[in-house]
């Protein structure tokens, strides 16, 4: 197989797992903003930690996309919907079979988190027919889906020389001048090494090591080492911190803490623009939030390929003024019949200003 065969099946993986991290943001965003102010304090920084992270490894993974000469490609159609059911190796998995949902904090909401960010080591392999997915993942896990990769790519390296394998152009990679401070920092990869630790990154953050709940950022960053996104969001669900000593597959044995899933507005799940009356108030917040939403993917998608200037006022402005509608929705009843309310549904909308 050509070196040019060899990277078309490496860039079409790291294509998939740019969306996976992706479609991780918006239920972890969704579920943080539907918390009322000043409620749930230690919950919701714990997901905001998570979600500011999970936007590290979409930038890791786009670095590594031009480090190999190819493109980040954010359009309409791999925008993802909800829900959003994950296949997992080809075939669904008795204790994997979950959609992911845009709803409110909640019991239901943290277990699907959990699931998302699993260790491999926690999953039972008994396999289960299903109907077909909106998103295939060739790995039992996340994390092993990015072992895979990292195989693919010592392969291609032990084939061809690296200079030719990591072509792409590191000024067109996103920096530590583009991004902003905490949960790791971006890494600029021209080398086999550097792209191996670039994914090292992802999968320590989300799932921990084989013995340990940290995600590894002393190692990495010369930061303090944290809980794993697997065990932050188990400490939600335990309402209980983890503690030095405490093992992966141990409940969390340190400090407790309040968790008030009544203190949410109760949001609409898997909102679609559909469900706000023509000409309402929420049909027009919801249309400015989906504008906004598509603008900052169009602008994330030219900062990932060429323009890195891009990304933080993409990411800081876009998701300030999100964040202002979406809470404003989240306060708004959809009718007057019931007590459901509004949220934002996510969805695409042709940008029409250019960059």
């Amino acid at each position: 197989m050509t070196l040019q065969n060899q990277k078309a099946n490496v860039l079409a993986q790291l294509q998939t797992a740019f969306e996976v991290e992706l479609s991780t943001i918006p239920p972890y965003l969704t579920a943080l903003l539907s918390m009322k102010k000043h409620q749930n304090r230690i919950s919701a920084n714990l997901i905001r930690s998570v979600f500011m992270e999970e936007m590290l490894h979409m930038t890791l993974v786009g670095n590594l996309i031009s480090s190999l000469g190819g493109k980040v490609c954010l359009q309409k159609q791999n925008i993802p919907t909800y829900p959003l059911r994950l296949e997992f190796e080809g075939k669904r998995f008795k204790d994997r079979e979950f959609d992911v949902n845009l709803e409110a904090f909640s019991p239901q909401a943290i277990n699907i988190f959990k699931q998302i960010e699993m260790p491999a080591n926690f999953i039972s392999k008994t396999s289960v027919q299903d109907e077909s997915p909106e998103v295939e993942i060739p790995g039992i896990t996340i994390g092993e889906f990015y072992k895979q990769i990292m195989e693919l790519l010592e392969k291609m390296c032990s084939k061809f020389p690296e200079s030719e394998v990591f072509c792409g152009n590191t000024d067109d990679q996103i920096n530590e001048r583009y991004y902003w401070a905490g949960g790791g920092k971006p890494i600029l990869i021209h080398s086999l090494e550097t792209a191996l630790e670039a994914l090292n990154v992802i999968i320590k953050q989300g799932e921990g090591s084989h013995d340990s709940i940290f995600d590894g950022d002393e190692t990495y960053f010369e930061q303090p080492n944290e809980i794993a996104h697997y065990f932050r969001f188990n400490e939600i669900a335990c309402g209980r911190y983890y503690q030095a000593g405490d093992k992966p597959k141990d409940p969390p044995s340190g400090e407790h803490f309040e968790v008030d899933y009544k203190a949410v507005f109760p949001i609409k799940r898997n909102a679609k623009s559909s469900d706000y009356p023509v000409g309402s108030h929420l049909a027009s917040l919801n249309d400015e939030f989906n504008s906004q939403y598509s603008l900052m993917l169009f602008q994330l998608a030219k900062a990932f390929n060429g323009n890195p200037s891009i990304l933080y006022d993409a990411i800081i402005n876009g998701m300030h003024n999100m964040t202002s509608i979406a809470h404003e929705m989240m306060s708004l009843r959809i009718s007057d019949s019931d007590n459901v309310h509004g949220a934002p549904s996510f969805e695409w909308i042709e940008p029409i200003v250019g960059i």
